[in-house]
């Protein structure tokens, strides 16, 4: 194995750690929003500075790479996917710390998530897909990514069916509007993690193929 094939492992590995962080930041501020719980809400956001600054780390690193190898091929291929996802987890990150400072606004506007099941449905797709998005990463393989690229259709029909019903509930009770809005920015920043997820699957086919495939309506049926 040459040494620049030892640097690029060394990176994948890194951003399999930096991914398991990002899912435990997500993990803990939906935790803090089902608790009603603001300071540990506030506690998640606090983190992301930490995450922030690997990212920075990560892609310095590959710069560094690029230059000193001017790699081709694969390991092109790989250094882009770093960048890319690297990137990618700490924008999940970002909307994991939006959550949490989100908590505040959850309790202050009185919005109690039982009434609607439609989220919970919604957030356990979602976490399922970076539950798998992280394995993908990690097993770089094709079929899995692919399957990811397809499998969020589900997700979005939950998102939509959530949205409806927030609209229908601010309809009903005009006076709540400002539950309406936190949780429609709530649950917009849940589907950009979604959304995330299919991104670093596009980029794991990349790796593999060498096929850019964003965009691709082959790749992504029932997207208009």
């Amino acid at each position: 194995m040459s040494e620049l094939q030892r640097n690029v492992d060394a990176l994948m590995r890194q951003v399999d750690r930096v991914g398991l962080r990002v899912q435990q930041t997500v993990l803990d501020a939906l935790d803090a929003l089902d608790r009603r719980d603001v300071e540990a809400g506030m506690a998640v956001s606090d983190r992301d500075s930490a995450i922030d600054a690997e990212e920075v780390a990560v892609e310095k690193e590959c710069v560094r790479l690029l230059a000193l190898y001017q790699p081709a091929a694969v390991d092109l291929r790989s250094l882009c996917f770093v960048i890319k996802a690297n990137n990618d987890l700490e924008r999940i990150a970002d909307k994991a710390a939006s959550i949490g400072r989100r908590v505040r606004h959850l309790v202050a506007d009185g919005v109690n998530l039982a009434d609607y099941p439609e989220w919970r449905e919604f957030v356990r797709l979602v976490t399922e897909r970076l539950d798998q998005t992280l394995r993908a990463i990690s097993s770089r393989e094709l079929d899995s990514a692919q399957a990811l690229i397809t499998s969020d259709i589900e997700a979005e029909e939950a998102y939509r069916k959530l949205a409806r019903h927030i609209i229908a509930r601010a309809r009903e009770a005009p006076d709540g509007v400002d539950m309406a809005v936190t949780l429609t920015l709530l649950a917009r920043s849940v589907h950009r993690i979604g959304e995330l997820c299919t991104n670093i699957a596009e980029d794991i086919v990349f790796v593999c193929t060498g096929d850019i495939v964003r965009h691709d309506e082959a790749q992504e049926p029932g997207r208009t």
